[in-house]
């Protein structure tokens, strides 16, 4: 099994941002466009207990993309994803 990492943003100029980005290791679809090019991360201020938490629940599989704004809005400690071909995102849960 690959193992996963974890990386910062970083951009020419700037610090380093609280934006973490993941990667289990395997990929997942795009609800939209079905494309596998995901790129999952946490926002800033999400609590770091919570994130070794979600990043084991990643290593496992056990989880889905969703892009339903209902949902969304409801999940807003959840790890956010989005699609580099399509640009959609969303939450996983």
């Amino acid at each position: 099994m690959k193992k996963p990492f974890q990386f910062y943003f970083k951009r020419e100029g700037w610090p380093i941002t609280d934006l973490v980005a993941y990667c289990p290791g395997f990929k997942k679809i795009c609800p939209k466009c079905k494309s596998d090019r995901i790129c999952i991360f946490f926002k800033p201020g999400f609590i770091g207990k919570e994130t070794s938490k979600w990043c084991e629940y990643m290593d496992e599989g056990n989880f889905d993309l969703c892009d339903d704004y209902k949902i969304i809005l409801t999940k807003n400690y959840n790890p956010n994803w989005i699609c580099k071909n399509c640009y959609n995102g969303g939450v996983i849960v």
